[in-house]
């Protein structure tokens, strides 16, 4: 009864809300493809050869395309529509999928990494934005938080299909899906709140009453006049750049932010997520690798299904903070777990089992709140004016740590031990759970103005 209250009036939106995710589904496929191939890339029948150092540039390279794209994304969010950028989306993915399946050669391999990153960095600025401000308040957090579970969809499915077909079938397979995305986007409204920034109020109006499923606008009338009110006090401001770090309210949900996404690469999410299977295989378990990897993809997309119903109901700082904590003490076990197994005598045999539970319960507890909740409360704190380019810093700063985070992976694991990266990951969170206590507030249930409030007052931190 509880689903069928929650979808009736609301098709349109959730419609709008499960076209716009297939960007992270788009994500998943593109930074998790490289969990199942490497290993086949550095084996003696490579369909390409290349060496570790290759491949960890190749699994850089997505970060290398984030860092460089978010700077004309930055400008392109208030000017193309929340809409367009979307559908935008689909192009680089499809060149990159094409890409993969045609190349010969190495270098090839990194232009594709590149447009994944183009992919994920447009997803993980403008489906938020956009999620927020087509979403009732009540319901904002539930819709919000399927862009996780899309996103551990398309890893899950490279973990399943990439063990067991061909380098070429599973990129086919895989081009499959932003195909699928752009024929369903493209019928999807446009944001109300970027229409009514552009005066175009009867595209808003008629926006909005799509997606709140109403024939008459007497129905949406309070709605779009609070939306209209936002939106006019917003013009009434300095340009966007100016008002983001000249606004005391800005520069504190800024901080907040970029603390966020720093936490998201240096719990290092992106560097597990890409060396899976590589990580089973170094910790001797007597569980196949593969088999492993599918077992915490498929425990991390039901961990997302969880978090969609606990999200606003909970609230996000109690879940982030267990997320946090949760992922740090995985983290801190498999770091346990190889240096003993790589600087000890100890035989580890009786508890092989120790690492797939322990990156079962990270994926898990990354998908509970990590994973998603960054990029829903970066939706719900800035004002639309400020949004696009607060989010583009934002990820800019995330791409960045990710190339990092990558890349340092292997040097470390390679040069000072398989336990090393997994210190530095656990020791992160720790630190970072204390920051969450005293800095992050409560979003759920408040409007933008509610929230903008919150970050102006001077007991703030």
């Amino acid at each position: 009864m509880k689903i069928v209250r929650l979808i009736r009036g609301r098709f349109i939106q959730i419609a709008a809300t499960l076209a716009a995710s297939m960007t992270f589904t788009m994500a998943g496929l593109g930074v998790a493809w490289t969990a199942p191939i490497i290993p086949k890339l550095l084996a003696a029948d490579s369909p390409i050869p290349m060496t570790a150092d290759e491949s960890s540039w190749m699994v850089a390279m997505l970060s290398v395309g984030c860092v460089i794209w978010v700077i004309p994304l930055a400008y392109f969010t208030n000017v193309l529509g929340r809409k367009t950028i979307l559908l935008f989306t689909a192009v680089p993915c499809i060149i990159a999928w094409l890409t993969i399946i045609f190349t010969v050669s190495v270098e090839a391999l990194y232009v594709a990494r590149f447009l994944f990153g183009v992919e994920v960095i447009t997803a993980f600025v403008i489906t938020p934005i956009y999620l927020t401000e087509i979403s009732e308040v009540k319901i904002r957090g539930v819709l919000s938080s399927v862009i996780q579970l899309s996103y551990n969809i398309g890893a899950l499915f490279e973990y399943c299909m990439g063990p067991y077909v061909s380098y070429k079938i599973l990129g086919i397979s895989s081009a499959v899906f932003p195909i699928a995305f752009f024929l369903f986007m493209v019928w999807m409204p446009e944001s109300p709140y970027f229409l009514l920034m552009k005066s175009r109020d009867g595209d808003a109006e008629r926006s909005l009453m799509a997606l709140r499923g109403k024939t008459e606008s007497q129905h949406i009338q309070e709605e779009l006049t609070a939306m209209r009110n936002v939106v006019d006090s917003l013009k009434m401001r300095g340009i966007p750049i100016r008002d983001l770090f000249s606004k005391r309210a800005n520069r504190r949900a800024l901080i907040l932010i970029l603390s966020l996404v720093m936490l998201q690469q240096f719990c290092g999410q992106l560097a597990i997520v890409s060396y899976t299977t590589q990580i089973m295989k170094r910790s001797g378990s007597s569980l196949d690798a593969d088999v492993s990897v599918i077992i915490s993809g498929g425990i991390q997309t039901i961990a997302s299904v969880a978090m969609s119903s606990l999200v606003d109901r909970v609230g996000r700082k109690p879940l982030l903070l267990s997320s946090t904590i949760g992922v740090g003490v995985a983290t801190l076990g498999l770091a346990v777990y190889f240096c003993l197994d790589e600087r000890t005598d100890i035989d580890l045999s009786p508890v092989d089992w120790i690492p797939i539970t322990c990156l079962v319960l990270y994926v898990s507890l990354f998908s509970l709140a990590l994973g998603v909740l960054p990029f829903i409360v970066m939706g719900e704190i800035f004002l639309p004016n400020v949004k696009g380019l607060a989010a583009s810093v934002a990820l800019m700063v995330h791409a960045i740590g990710g190339t990092i985070v990558t890349k340092i992976f292997q040097i470390m694991t390679d040069d000072i031990g398989a336990d090393s990266p997994f210190w530095l990951f656990s020791a992160y969170c720790f630190t970072s759970a204390l920051f969450i206590v005293w800095y992050l507030p409560e979003t759920k249930g408040k409007t933008f103005a509610e929230i903008h409030q919150e970050f102006n007052k001077n007991s703030y931190p």
